[in-house]
């Protein structure tokens, strides 16, 4: 998959997402930098809306819904809240995403390389009702890897590599060895089941998975920082692949999907943008 997004591109696909969220009748507004935006004005304040979030071409657009529910509680915040796949955001759309239960936003990473935080603002009236329809059917979790383990590690792999390409080694080696860390907690669940039990008085000299891929990261360049935080992005990203199965046998790699936005970035980098 190629993805080149210009800036252009990139308020092109959000004027799409716009259409998508206003196409439900209790989206009241949008709103974006203070930017506010409604129906009847989502072409000419949606573009108003981007030019103010737009630094570069790793940004990400600040989303906030404004929702109007049912006063009398049939559909609760946390049950909409929940329902973000009826605004395009599933397993075929994107890359990974996570709820941040702290402040209930959606960090969302699409696969055509467009990022969003999503958050929802309600209000309530005695005049609307509303019927969310069946959730989709949904992958079977395991209980010793939950599902949203996965979207959640895609999404902080591409925030990692964005502050990567931002220059921030530090956040960026932060993420990338989280998620390190995650495969090394995957294979420990591994070994308690393996051995059945998860008391260990002593190890059995494992190898650990993420070291297989170390070294073999094709993204360079003359700053030794970034090759190693990108050294350890690369083997996190391909290591997972592979564990996850373990959990998930029916899984499908998105490492190669992880990797055409990271050409992009690549290419946006060597440009000078």
């Amino acid at each position: 998959m190629l993805i080149s997004l210009t800036k252009e591109k990139m308020e092109s696909l959000f004027l799409q997402f716009l259409q998508d969220v206003f196409k439900h009748p209790e989206v009241v507004s949008c709103l974006v930098k203070k930017n506010l935006i409604t129906r009847e004005t989502m072409e000419e304040a949606g573009r108003k809306a981007f030019e103010a979030s737009f630094h570069d071409l790793f940004s990400d657009v600040d989303l906030a819904v404004k929702v109007r529910l049912p006063k009398d509680g049939s559909v609760t915040p946390e049950d909409y809240t929940k329902r973000i796949d009826r605004f395009g955001i599933n397993e075929k759309t994107a890359l990974g995403w996570m709820l941040v239960p702290e402040n209930q936003v959606y960090r969302i990473i699409f696969y055509n390389g467009m990022r969003y935080d999503l958050i929802f603002d309600f209000e309530y009236s005695d005049d609307v009702s509303l019927n969310l329809g069946d959730a989709p059917a949904s992958i079977e979790d395991n209980k010793d890897w939950p599902y949203v383990n996965i979207n959640r590690f895609w999404f902080i792999e591409l925030q990692a590599l964005g502050k990567l390409y931002r220059k921030d080694h530090l956040i960026s080696a932060h993420l990338a060895n989280m998620n390190l860390n995650e495969t090394l907690v995957m294979q420990m669940i591994m070994r308690d089941q393996k051995y059945g039990t998860n008391h260990h008085r002593y190890g059995y000299s494992e190898d650990l998975e993420y070291v297989k891929d170390l070294g073999k990261a094709p993204y360079k360049t003359d700053d030794q920082t970034f090759n190693r935080i990108a050294d350890q992005i690369y083997s996190a990203a391909l290591s997972y692949d592979r564990l996850v199965r373990y959990f998930y046998p029916e899984y499908k790699d998105r490492s190669k999907a992880f990797f055409a936005i990271w050409d992009w970035y690549e290419s946006c980098r060597k440009a000078g943008n």
